[in-house]
């Protein structure tokens, strides 16, 4: 027996959800397993946001493909707007040796040599907040930190044009999505990407990074045998992918929960260590990757509703995180003493994001030191939403501290 597709006139990409799509995911749960959505610039979408099936889509990437495109163009058929992610955009068996060499890269014993050089710039960032008092957090928080670690520790990219890592994030995400009238004002906004394009491929060569940096032990493991000197470059470059925007607004995100949950906010200042269960709550709670896309590598069902071959399936984790048949009563409630783990806003599997130690160790570092050293955090205006097809943050955040 066939069963029909629900749909829902609701356009995923609209204003209206960008800014909180609390509705649109709670539609979709109720709606069905696999739900058709509103057509948006011609692109045929359907939204998977129930736990359980989002979780057997990601375990299964043999049949639900990524190396077809993360975003909503078919890389079997279209053209991308940038050289395809090895790591991001590829699938077993060629996934499979690049995932190696990026985990032994991004190993616990490298991640703790650079500790302390995380901990010193999050020491730095919050004296220079103490000074400021007041201040739009978005960028002198979530921002400032991540620019400082990142391009330093992770990339080690050259200190000259550094300006350029956010503009190509926001290049990336705003690619990915459709170009919806908004998206295309944002990236014509941009202006000409070609100098921002050429600093970030120029960065990623072998000469230009710095020792120690993990983006040298990626071009290490050209020496060894176990990538091209082609392959090299593409890897550093999915470091900026995998550790700016995400963790920016995933930082943003954090302290604007813990503001609007005063008895959280006191919890983390009584007990500075919950800093990474504050921020992985905070990834659960609202994730910060609006959808992960995967395509059907042939004609299928989930759960006995068919699905063709190369449909774009979107899978929302914000609306997995917060299914009540997984998380129970609460939820929607953020609480930074709840095990988040198994929470789907990093991905699963085998393409589970490997930048996600880097990020953690980052929030760690900062929110615990935000927090033995600030006794209050309040807004100083009203936040504003980030409209962003991929992504969910702020513009802008402006807070006021008090010294602790």
């Amino acid at each position: 027996m066939t069963t029909t597709m629900p749909e829902l006139d609701l356009d995923p990409f609209s204003d209206e959800v960008l800014r909180d799509p609390g509705d649109f995911h709670r539609a979709v749960l109720d709606a069905g397993p696999v739900v058709r959505v509103q057509q948006s610039e011609g692109f045929r979408l359907v939204a998977v946001g129930r736990y359980a099936t989002v979780k057997s889509i990601i375990e299964n990437p043999a049949m639900f493909l990524n190396s077809r495109g993360g975003g909503v163009l078919d890389l079997k058929y279209d053209e991308s707007f940038r050289e395809p992610g090895l790591l991001a955009e590829n699938d077993p068996p060629g996934h499979t040796a690049i995932k190696t060499v990026m985990t032994s890269v991004i190993a616990p014993r490298n991640l703790r040599r650079m500790r302390d050089d995380f901990q010193t710039a999050a020491d730095e960032i919050v004296d220079r907040l103490l000074d400021m008092r007041t201040f739009d957090a978005q960028t002198h928080f979530a921002e400032a930190y991540p620019l400082k670690v990142i391009p330093d520790a992770v990339m080690g990219v050259r200190q000259e044009g550094r300006e350029h890592l956010l503009r190509y994030s926001k290049f990336l995400f705003e690619s990915m999505g459709p170009r919806t009238p908004r998206a295309k004002r944002a990236l014509a906004e941009m202006g000409d990407l070609e100098p921002t394009v050429s600093w970030v491929r120029d960065s990623c060569r072998r000469e230009n990074v710095q020792p120690g940096s993990f983006g040298a032990l990626i071009w290490d493991a050209v020496d060894r045998g176990e990538l091209t000197d082609a392959q090299a470059p593409n890897l550093v470059r999915s470091l900026v992918g995998a550790g700016i925007d995400t963790t920016i607004h995933s930082l943003a995100n954090t302290l604007y929960l813990l503001i609007t949950n005063p008895d959280q906010w006191a919890l983390l200042r009584e007990q500075p260590a919950r800093g990474k269960f504050a921020f992985d709550e905070t990834l659960r709670h609202t994730s910060t990757v609006r959808q992960i896309i995967r395509t059907p590598a042939e004609d299928t069902d989930i759960e006995g509703i068919p699905v063709t071959e190369g449909q774009k399936i979107m899978l929302l984790p914000g609306a997995a995180n917060r299914d009540p048949d997984r998380w129970g009563e609460t939820a929607d409630r953020f609480d930074i003493t709840r095990d988040a783990g198994g929470h789907v806003a990093l991905g699963r599997g085998i393409h589970q994001c490997v930048g996600a130690p880097i990020a953690r160790m980052e929030a760690d570092a900062l929110l615990s030191a935000f927090a033995r050293r600030v006794r209050s955090v309040e807004f100083a205006d009203t936040p504003r939403p980030m409209l962003n097809n991929f992504l969910r943050g702020f513009d802008t955040l402006q807070v006021t501290i008090t010294p602790a």
